[in-house]
């Protein structure tokens, strides 16, 4: 047990009542071998409020040692920990706080050519950027609108899959040939999954417009 514990008296606030409930004795020592250590390796039991993670770290064969560890982790158990206090205040918690990580999209694809095959591909309905700022299709979102989705890249990524886009569009070895007999109205877009990637990673440079409520789409 680290020495400060000791000299807070946290040995004094848990082994008492752990020998009481399971009749097992545990003599804290501050060096030297030991059967348990707590530190910064084994399983999480507390937390210094405000710091580290405490651990403990069963070093023996011993099952008595396993029964302190449950104990450490049920509700005497808790309650003990957490009743501990230093200068009135409590210095130790249970509860582990959540770790949110956040995960940076990448983007594999050119987005030099990603920003040429969007004007070639999509320029015809969908206004790219300044480049065809007068262009597109009035009912149809810009891509400025689109990227300012929660789920933008999903959708560039599978673009071919949501309407109007399937009557029209074949993507290398993913979709089925368009039926010979079934008149087209409007250019096939023919492209690959990498050309999809570099227009995805291009989409991913613009700057998102703010709408002020999702875009719909069908």
């Amino acid at each position: 047990m680290p020495q400060e514990m000791i000299a807070e008296g946290f040995d004094k606030q848990i082994l008492p009542r752990f020998k009481f409930k399971h009749r097992i004795a545990v003599t804290p020592v501050t060096e030297g071998d030991a059967d348990m250590v707590f530190g910064e390796d084994g399983n999480r039991v507390f937390q210094i409020i405000g710091g580290a993670p405490v651990r403990l770290d069963i070093r023996t064969e011993n099952p008595e040692a396993k029964t302190f560890l449950d104990w450490l982790r049920s509700a005497p158990g808790k309650a003990a920990i957490e009743g501990f206090k230093s200068g009135g205040a409590q210095v130790y918690t249970t509860e582990q706080a959540a770790v949110v990580i956040e995960k940076t999209e990448t983007f594999d694809g050119d987005k030099e050519t990603g920003s040429r095959l969007a004007l070639v591909h999509c320029g015809r309905c969908h206004v790219v950027d300044e480049r065809n700022r007068m262009g597109g299709i009035g009912s149809t979102p810009s891509f400025a609108a689109l990227r300012g989705r929660e789920n933008w890249s999903d959708l560039f990524r599978a673009f071919w899959a949501h309407n109007p886009h399937p009557s029209f569009t074949q993507v290398e070895d993913v979709t089925e040939p368009f039926d010979p007999n079934r008149a087209l109205h409007v250019a096939p877009v023919e492209i690959t999954m990498d050309e999809i990637e570099a227009i995805t990673a291009f989409v991913a440079t613009l700057k998102p417009k703010e709408l002020g409520k999702p875009v719909q789409s069908n």
